[in-house]
């Protein structure tokens, strides 16, 4: 078997040929830090050397509950050099959550800053499994740290270390973002990752040229695999925001003359709703990554009026790496709503739903414009869920990974999804799809989000629940909202909200997505 490129190789090409340039900023202003591709080399050797000393090595996972730090992208690099495997997790979890994750991952140890000090203290008593808790932070170290990173890493060498890794090799365990229940621990190894690389390259028109900045939490699928890693592999310069904050953003965007990073829709409204998409230089950027939803029209044609830079939506989930399909910048508008067509090397398949409970089958293609459930194979799969022989077995029957989304494909292929197929809601024997129900809604100028589910009720089996965010320069009314449904024929009657709920917020995972589920709990409570 040959070795192939491993993800701890794609520093190697720009360290080597690149090894003046800039790979990594972090901070701003006074605190602003920069490693040369030289620089960053040395430190991730060092790191994975730090780690050897450990008794870490092949095939054991080191969790990483970690913001957008250097000491992430050292460890992460770091890992895959040694052959183990890099579990990032949300840094917004509780103990219990965090936990579940050590344990059902079997972490060998946990890395964490001091911010999260207090979870993973806590977490750490519930999972005695992972019995090293390393402290990034390079201030004193909590008593139940069993070490410091920045002491272990500065004692150790530059050079590579001394393993032989496959590129077949397992090198990330990313749990699911968990917004239908319990995630599950996503495996992918370094060749499905290189794989996903390559496509990006070809997707965002990336170059050694690009400068990426890191808005959205890199221990997210979409911000690491569809962005960072792949810049990072053609030599491109990469800015770290700690969190996002949309002042500070676009601050980054003009004085690092950023040209390209991905942001939830959810982001990208806070970025214009924002006084310095007007007031700052952002002449610079020339792409901007979307994903997780769709983007409204009027969204769009602000963006282009405020900023100018192009637009790219990806679909995808963690399991297919996560890209599955892409919608150009001059598809945006004439395409409003579309998830586009297949990434490159990809298929993608609607088949018809079955009623006995069996996975759908991709011999059984719906015809355009028929809602089924959305299938798709390529290179960037999933090795599989970790420790889930069932799930393993209906996700990815007949070859193809089943994604659990409703989607239509119109006469062209370009993919609409509707819905995840937990979220249909059939109401007096009608499925009304939520996903259509927010589209309208959202067009509302008094609406800033909205979440459509299904609720219960006696007569109808389920009616159509809203929950709202107002953009709170006027109140809006449940009645407004509904005339407005009825006006020009946006919605059928069948399909309007019976129940609004005007709230202050919506739930949601640290990279955008509307936790569905939490709101269904309150709706059934």
């Amino acid at each position: 078997m040959t070795r192939g490129i491993t993800l701890g190789d794609t520093l190697s090409w720009p360290a080597r040929y690149l090894p003046r340039k800039t790979a990594l900023v972090s901070g701003i202003g006074a605190g602003r830090r920069a490693w040369t591709y030289a620089e960053l080399d040395a430190e991730v050797n060092r790191h994975a050397h730090a780690l050897q000393s450990l008794g870490i090595g092949k095939g054991d996972v080191v969790a990483a509950f970690l913001y957008n730090t250097p000491a992430f992208v050292f460890t992460l690099l770091a890992t895959a050099r040694i052959g183990a495997v890099y579990n990032p997790v949300n840094y917004r979890l509780a103990a219990q959550e965090l936990a579940y994750i050590l344990n059902d991952g079997g972490a060998k140890a946990v890395l964490f800053e001091q911010e999260g000090a207090g979870v993973v203290e806590k977490a750490a008593e519930l999972a005695p499994g992972t019995a090293l808790r390393i402290y990034a932070d390079p201030d004193a170290a909590p008593a139940f740290a069993t070490h410091r990173l920045d002491t272990l890493a500065a004692a150790q060498p530059a050079t590579p270390p001394a393993v032989t890794v496959h590129e077949d090799d397992p090198c990330i365990l990313m749990y699911t973002s968990g917004t239908t229940g319990r995630p599950k621990g996503v495996v992918h190894t370094h060749r499905s990752k290189l794989q996903h690389n390559a496509m990006m390259h070809q997707a965002m028109t990336l170059s050694r040229e690009d400068v990426g900045l890191s808005v959205a939490p890199l221990n997210h699928t979409a911000e690491l695999h569809t962005s960072f890693l792949p810049r990072l592999q053609l030599g491109a310069t990469q800015v770290l925001q700690r969190r996002f904050d949309a002042g500070e953003a676009w601050q980054l965007v003009e004085s690092e003359r950023v040209t390209h990073f991905f942001a939830a829709p959810t982001m990208v409204g806070m970025l214009l709703n924002h006084p310095d998409a007007d007031a700052r230089d952002v002449s610079s950027l020339r792409l901007v990554e979307y994903g997780g939803a769709s983007m409204a029209p009027h969204l769009i044609r602000e963006w282009d009026r405020k900023v100018g830079a192009g637009l790219v939506q990806v679909y995808g989930t963690t399991e297919m790496g996560p890209c599955m399909s892409v919608l150009y910048p001059h598809e945006q508008l004439s395409h409003a709503g579309s998830a586009g067509l297949p990434a490159l090397g990809h298929e993608l398949v609607v088949a018809r739903l079955r009623d006995d409970g069996e996975p759908t089958d991709p011999m059984q293609p719906c015809v355009p414009g028929e809602v089924g459930e959305v299938l798709v194979r390529g290179p960037c799969m999933m090795q599989g869920y970790l420790n889930r022989p069932d799930a393993n077995a209906r996700a990815l029957a007949h070859g193809w990974y089943h994604t659990g989304d409703l989607g239509s494909l119109d006469a062209d292929g370009y993919l609409w999804i509707r819905d995840r197929i937990d979220y249909m809601i059939n109401s007096g024997a009608e499925n009304v799809y939520p996903r259509e129900v927010e589209d309208a809604l959202i067009e509302h100028p008094a609406v800033l989000e909205v979440a459509v589910l299904g609720e219960p009720d006696p007569t109808w089996g389920q009616v159509v629940g809203a929950y709202v965010v107002t953009r709170g320069d006027g109140p809006v009314s449940a009645a407004q909202l509904d005339a407005f449904l009825l006006q020009g024929d946006r919605l059928a009657a069948y399909k309007r909200p019976r129940r609004y709920h005007f709230v202050d917020a919506l739930p949601k995972t640290t990279s955008g997505k509307i936790q569905k589920h939490m709101l269904r709990a309150g709706a059934t409570a």
